[in-house]
């Protein structure tokens, strides 16, 4: 009778299983969710910070051929916890040029009707409302004699001070062709 050779048996490893696979694409993805907020909040394609300014910045002579009407505010809160305030009204180029950038001066008052926050941002169009809002650079979309847009600004933070009525606009400059 032959004798068989020893035979070993393996010896119980314990499978990592999906868990390590997981957790490396659990890993991953939160490192590009991060990186994701980071960059979009230095991105340069985002909007353009507000410049707060102190007085009154003299207008554009054209800016008198533009009308902003029916303007709204909301306002709602961010992923980080913070507060937006969104305005959001209608411009309208009565002149005989076409629009390709303008600022709007934006003026906050107290209840004594003192100007507690002046700040000045760039005009962003809205161009689509559905499946979600798409807002861009009047230069991205042209304002041309005639035409009317809805727009919006954007407001990370407002002074305490606010009355909470609606803020005076006004436009400031102009860029025709």
């Amino acid at each position: 009778m032959a004798e068989e050779p020893f035979q070993q048996t393996p010896q119980y490893e314990p499978s990592r299983g999906p868990w390590l696979g997981l957790g490396i694409g659990a890993a991953i993805i939160i490192a590009i969710i991060a990186y994701l907020i980071v960059s979009s909040r230095s991105s340069p394609t985002r909007y353009a910070n507000p410049i707060v300014v102190n007085q009154q910045v003299p207008a554009d002579p054209y800016a008198a051929q533009l009308a902003i009407s029916d303007a709204k505010m909301a306002q709602a809160q961010n992923i980080l916890g913070g507060t937006m305030t969104y305005l959001e009204a209608k411009i309208a180029n009565k002149g005989d040029k076409t629009v390709t950038g303008a600022s709007i001066e934006v003026t906050f008052k107290n209840s004594l009707g003192q100007v507690v926050q002046r700040e000045s941002q760039p005009l962003m169009v809205i161009t689509q409302r559905e499946p979600a809002m798409d807002i861009v650079a009047v230069n991205n979309s042209p304002l041309k004699p005639g035409d009317s847009k809805d727009f919006q600004l954007t407001f990370e933070h407002i002074s305490a001070d606010w009355n909470r009525q609606y803020p005076e606009l006004r436009v400031t400059t102009v860029v025709t062709k």
